[in-house]
């Protein structure tokens, strides 16, 4: 055992993790240790980004996140989008900014990003201990952390930014819901999110491959449960691409309820779609289906809707029945399918569910369950839209937990 505390532990060398640490020994807690399980740091952040690090967005928002408003609004004021900007102009890291408001390290690389803040890291003084998992923690005077290879730490105060159980494959991990657990945290069960959909219509693998602009819907029971506009990707077990992804959390959440309606409109960019066809309908109504959708719809997905809708493929638009022409309007704007679940954890970027955040202080992130503990990132009931929404809360939450631990005696 330690001959005497660390002022801080942190479990968890992860996004919010490493900007925690390293602003506690900025602060002057120089007796910061960070506990990581793995052999190596940030390896989450060197995968995020298909290995190019989207590191925040400049639309960054309570409205990106599922979670209590009043908890994103407090930590962006502490952690907006320039302060973020800046924090990493100031780590030495030249950044550029994409489509969609999407931040990206100049480079390309999610390298530019994680050495970067080692180097910080260690520059400020902070201890770091790989291939060391936290197996229990026990509360008395102090925290009394025993890892995995039978070594004890304490500290004074705690931070638990161990992550979700998301990509297992690249280190997720049940492991930090078991300790906050421990700790007397009630959990939100861990959902994937992030992930593709899973739909029931089968023929869909007709498409697989293809990609459309689309507005997505979800509902339940009538419900909204999201909406997104984007690109989607046909696969053979059913949607991914940036839109399916979007709604996948909420989609995720609802489905222990029973199976969710997705709808497909084709035609986002349009504000009154169903006048543009019934116009089409007018001036190509001598053009058989296959012609009168060339031009608006890919090919592929043309012929599966002239299937799904019972057009008849050699019959000019103007003698199909008036409710098949109906149809046809109709299944365009919001074609109908069912998602019957999410791809598996090791294909989910991110997790719904995680510790209770009204077990949390929403400016400090200090638990309200146990004095001196402080549980940051996606270990929390927190999750965002893809593109560096997820990344910027991690870093603002590590961020506003180390400033409350710099201001306690």
């Amino acid at each position: 055992m330690n001959p005497s505390p660390y002022d801080v532990i942190i479990i968890g060398a992860g996004a919010s993790g490493l900007v925690c640490a390293l602003e506690c020994a900025r602060a002057g807690r120089k007796k910061t240790l960070v506990l990581e399980k793995d052999p190596q740091p940030a390896h989450k952040i060197l995968a995020s980004g298909n290995g190019r690090c989207n590191l925040t967005n400049a639309r960054v928002a309570p409205a990106y996140y599922h979670a209590p408003q009043e908890l994103i609004t407090a930590a962006l004021s502490q952690f907006s989008f320039q302060n973020c900007l800046d924090y990493f102009a100031r780590l030495g890291v030249l950044t550029t900014e994409e489509e969609l408001g999407r931040i990206f390290p100049a480079t390309g690389k999610s390298t530019a990003v994680a050495e970067p803040l080692k180097l910080a890291l260690a520059e400020a003084g902070a201890e770091l201990v790989c291939s060391c998992p936290a197996v229990r923690i026990k509360r008395g005077k102090t925290f009394t952390v025993t890892t995995q290879d039978g070594r004890t730490f304490q500290a004074k105060k705690l931070v638990l930014a161990c992550g979700s159980c998301a990509y297992p494959q690249i280190g997720g991990t049940q492991s930090g819901y078991e300790l906050a657990r421990s700790l007397g945290h009630t959990l939100i069960t861990p959902r994937p999110a992030l992930s593709a959909l899973c739909v029931k219509e089968t023929a869909l693998a007709r498409l697989a491959g293809v990609r459309c602009q689309v507005h997505l819907t979800a509902k339940q029971n009538n419900l909204l449960l999201d909406e997104a506009q984007g690109e989607v990707l046909f696969t053979h077990y059913g949607l991914n691409g940036p839109a399916a992804l979007n709604v996948s959390s909420a989609v995720s959440r609802a489905l222990p309820r029973g199976n969710v309606s997705l709808t497909l409109n084709f035609f986002p960019q349009l504000k009154d779609p169903q006048a543009f066809l019934q116009a089409r309908l007018e001036t190509y109504a001598q053009r058989r289906p296959k012609d009168f959708l060339a031009g608006i719809l890919h090919e592929s997905v043309a012929n599966l809707l002239i299937d799904f809708i019972g057009l008849r493929k050699n019959l000019p638009i103007r003698e199909q029945t008036p409710n098949t022409r109906q149809r046809l309007v109709q299944t365009l704007c919001a074609w109908p399918l069912t998602a019957t679940g999410v791809r598996p954890w090791n294909e989910a970027m991110a997790a719904t569910g995680g510790v209770n955040t009204q077990e949390i202080n929403y400016n400090t992130f200090e638990s309200l369950k146990c004095p001196g503990l402080y549980v940051t990132g996606e270990l929390l009931d927190v999750d965002g839209k893809s593109g560096g929404f997820n990344l910027h809360f991690a870093w603002a939450s590590g961020f506003a937990a180390a400033q409350a631990l710099a201001e306690e005696k």
